[in-house]
């Protein structure tokens, strides 16, 4: 009884003691809901600006002070990765995007929503009553409000900013996705482990860097070496609200004969064939005196040079910049760029958005060379800041690919309709820029071709260093692209300085080739080192003065335009380029290419590279290092040999395509023009000398027994360390052949045949047929293997052992060289080795099984 006594007691005191904790908290919030803003932010860090932030110097907590005139009020979002990890898409310096919001308040809430800008209505009409019609708005958060007074609104943004509601961090998960088993994932998002790093405010945008750290506490794939620990990762992003520009701007829409990043609205009350009106993205340059000619701008585009950034190459870097000063004086600006070198004491950091930054970095897994990303502002195409990421990478013999192509790299799968189904660097996303990569693989091929001069090698590096840098900042004022550009000088211009005068292309723009002489031809510029043509007239049609009359405004551009058939001016970008196979139809619009007469250019650099093999021993085998040398040479060698392979087999069935205006006072090209004749069957007979010859590549042979991976513990544990010969040769003619008997291809090969191409299908299948089994020269082992490959893709193309998605043309024209070849190796003749008696019982097997004869 004692005892129940006492535990009644106990219960009852608890009890009591219970309540009073409750009623202490019931107070406690009651005061903290009484508190006024000042007592809410006492003593808390302060960060003013645009948005003002507080953060408690105890646990880190954040308040945003929000002033209800900034509610229904667009602001721009802006994400940028501050430092991330290849492996889960990020890389220093990346701009992730950006949307506009607004802050709407609902009740004791504010929702933050974005909504699509893109579909414009006339005020004036009545149908702009219904304007919000079936567009859906996005609410990306909604935060409770905590208090409401004197205007201002305060809010709790720690949840905001530690999840991925603004902006999503991980990666996307693509749908289909056959490979997504083999990816590195950083798992879910842990918001009790990331946490807000630093703030930074001013009157017209605020930046908030966070650290999400994401965990996967049983990863499948542990990523590369990068990854310290795949069960954890960190990426640095940063958010920026920027207010947008209340100055006067007025956009410039865009052209299709020109280049410029920009963004495109459709204008729904409009009864126009075409009711686009696309602005392009530019800087709002102002003239000091409006009525000079030529006048400094009010604010110019200042660049500043990151203190990362090597001493060495600084006045280079510099230069590139101040190069794009001849194309602005052109458009009626001097000294439009200013360069400045970033302080070692510098109170600012780069990604600030208030400064335009060159930045430097040496990364594990680089993403490119160089990369010039912009932002602007989405409703006008006023840009807003810009900042250009160079890679060491791109100084250094680093090899830029995950294996060498004599390992079996690049290897390039096969499907019915000629796709390539493999992860090579020539399928990555086009627009993203790789122009580093392609100059890179350049000086590469330089240092191969060198005597040992270390003042020849830098020469050459700067020349590459300074055409990077003008072609990223050729983006970061808006240009994009310009895989046409290459088409100005013919094979033999080209090579000489004193017409190309540093200009080796029409623009910067372009991804052109080392430009590397043949041998006894005297050399000319290795890069471009200056704006083109093209860049010139760009310049002038995106910044020069408009005139105050809306009408003679529109005369005035016109008449700019209207020059874009004349040499040096032709424009074709990434959305029009034939870098994959089977993708697009103009051959002129191409990456790797050179002159306007690609076929013999390429056939030069052929040439040169196969005697560059027979001089690379000499070079490379030095007394006391490993064989790394000569392996990365050779390797980049034969990259630069196939990439014109790829280049010659663009011509065939190619369609080249003009994009000027109608104009009736003058003769213009047809929209569309079958590839002539004449080049078709040069890049056919091309193809059958230096791709798909019995002795293609015989000066790289030698060289197989030395191209041996410099050991690093057991970093090659599960691969067979030798090089893959056959697999290097017939990988290129598998990429080949991906672009002739892509069925996009052949069937425009027939669709041409009635508007101009007298080079018909059977005679490009027969031709084909002749390159990959040509009697006159001996059989080797390269041959039989293409010649397998080839009879493999003719049945899977005939569709008569599985469906076919190719047209009937050309699976009848499969079908006959199907039957031509069985004829042949039907015909086993006298004085033929066992290798190629072998070889004819199995291409007529393979094609009477599939004939079922």
């Amino acid at each position: 009884m004692k005892l129940t006594s006492l535990a009644i007691a106990l219960t009852l005191a608890l009890g009591s003691s219970q309540m009073a904790l409750a009623e202490d908290t019931k107070k406690s919030k009651a005061k903290k809901k009484d508190q006024t803003i000042e007592q809410m932010i006492k003593e808390k860090t302060a960060t003013l600006g645009l948005f003002d932030f507080y953060q408690d110097k105890k646990t880190g907590e954040t308040l945003m002070l929000l002033d209800e005139s900034q509610l229904d009020t667009p602001f721009l979002h802006f994400a940028q990765t501050v430092d991330g990890l290849a492996d889960a898409g990020h890389f220093r310096g990346g701009y992730r995007g950006e949307k506009i919001i607004e802050f709407r308040r609902y009740f004791d809430r504010v929702d933050i929503i974005t909504k699509t800008s893109r579909y414009q209505f006339d005020e004036n009409n009545p149908l702009s009553r219904a304007k919000g019609a079936n567009i859906s708005e996005a609410v990306l958060a909604s935060l409770k409000i905590e208090k409401v007074e004197d205007g201002q609104i305060a809010l709790k943004v720690d949840k905001l900013f530690l999840s991925e509601a603004l902006h999503k961090v991980s990666p996307w998960a693509k749908a289909g996705d056959k490979k997504a088993k083999k990816r590195f994932k950083v798992g879910k998002l842990n918001s009790k482990k990331s946490r807000i790093l630093d703030k930074r405010a001013y009157d017209n945008n605020v930046d908030i860097v966070v650290d999400y750290v994401f965990n996967n506490p049983n990863p499948s794939v542990y990523g590369s070496k990068a990854v310290s620990d795949p069960r954890s990762v960190s990426i640095k992003l940063q958010h920026s609200f920027i207010e947008l520009p209340k100055a006067e701007f007025v956009p410039r829409y865009e052209d299709a004969r020109i280049g410029y990043f920009g963004t495109q609205y459709d204008q729904m009350t409009s009864s126009s064939w075409a009711p686009y009106k696309d602005v392009i993205n530019r800087w709002n340059l102002v003239k000091k005196d409006p009525s000079a000619a030529v006048s400094e701008p009010i604010e110019p585009i200042v660049w500043w040079i990151e203190n990362t950034t090597p001493l060495e190459w600084r006045d280079t870097i510099s230069d590139a910049v101040l190069a794009w000063n001849s194309s602005f004086e052109k458009a009626g600006f001097k000294n439009a760029m200013q360069v400045k070198v970033q302080p070692d004491d510098a109170t600012w950091q780069a990604g600030d958005l208030n400064y335009n930054v060159l930045r430097w970095t040496s990364s594990p897994q680089p993403r490119f060379g160089g990369y010039g990303p912009s932002l602007a502002n989405p409703l006008t195409g006023e840009m807003l800041g810009a900042d250009i990421m160079l890679e060491f990478i791109f100084m250094k013999n680093r090899w830029i690919y995950n294996s060498l192509y004599s390992q079996g790299a690049a290897s390039i799968g096969f499907s019915s309709d000629g796709v390539n189904s493999s992860s090579t660097p020539d399928s990555s996303n086009a627009l993203n820029c790789s122009a580093g990569h392609e100059l890179q693989q350049g000086l590469l091929l330089s240092q191969a071709m060198e005597s040992g001069s270390d003042i020849e090698h830098k020469a050459v590096l700067k020349e590459g260093l300074r055409h990077l840098v003008l072609h990223e900042v050729g983006h970061t004022l808006g240009l994009n692209h310009n895989m046409k550009a290459s088409i100005l000088w013919d094979e033999v211009e080209i090579h000489d300085k004193s017409l190309t005068k540093g200009a080796l292309t029409g623009s910067v723009m372009d991804y052109s080739p080392i430009n590397v002489a043949p041998k006894g031809t005297t050399q000319g510029d290795y890069f471009q080192t200056e704006p083109g043509l093209y860049d010139d007239w760009a310049i002038e049609y995106g910044y020069s003065i408009a005139l105050e009359s809306s009408e003679e405004e529109q005369k005035r551009l016109a008449k700019i335009l209207a020059r874009s058939d004349e040499k040096g001016l032709a424009f074709g970008n990434d959305a029009d380029d034939m870098r994959a196979p089977g993708r697009h139809i103009d051959p002129r619009i191409m990456t790797g290419d050179l002159s306007s007469n690609p076929v013999a250019y390429a056939k030069e650099r052929m040439v040169l590279i196969q005697s560059l093999f027979t001089e690379l021993k000499n070079k490379t085998l030095i007394d006391g290092q490993s064989h790394q040398q000569l392996l990365i040479s050779a390797n980049s060698l034969f990259g630069q040999y196939r990439r014109q392979a790829d280049v010659i087999s663009r011509q065939i069935g190619g369609v080249y395509v003009e994009r000027n205006v109608v104009d009736s006072t003058k003769t213009q090209s047809l929209p569309y023009t079958p590839v002539p004749m004449v080049t078709q069957q040069a890049a056919m007979q091309a193809l059958t000398n230096y791709v798909f010859a019995g002795d293609t590549l015989a000066s790289m042979q030698p060289l197989y027994s030395y191209m041996q991976h410099q050991r690093r513990g057991f970093n090659h544990y599960n691969k067979n360390e030798d090089p893959k010969a056959h697999d290097m040769i017939l990988h290129m003619q598998k990429s080949v052949l991906n672009q002739l008997l892509h069925k996009n291809v052949l069937k425009r090969i027939s669709d041409t045949s009635l508007y101009g191409n007298d080079y018909s299908l059977t005679a490009v299948m027969s031709d084909l047929t002749e390159a990959i089994f040509n009697e006159s020269k001996k059989v080797s082992s390269l041959s039989r293997n293409i010649q397998v490959e080839y009879v493999k893709r003719l049945i899977a193309i005939a569709g008569v052992a599985k469906p076919s998605t190719y047209d009937n043309l050309a699976k009848a024209a499969a079908v006959g060289q199907l039957t031509e070849i069985l004829d042949k190796s039907s015909s086993m003749g006298f004085g033929k080795s066992m290798e190629e008696k072998s070889q004819d019982a199995y291409i007529s097997l393979m094609i009477n099984k599939a004939l079922k004869v």
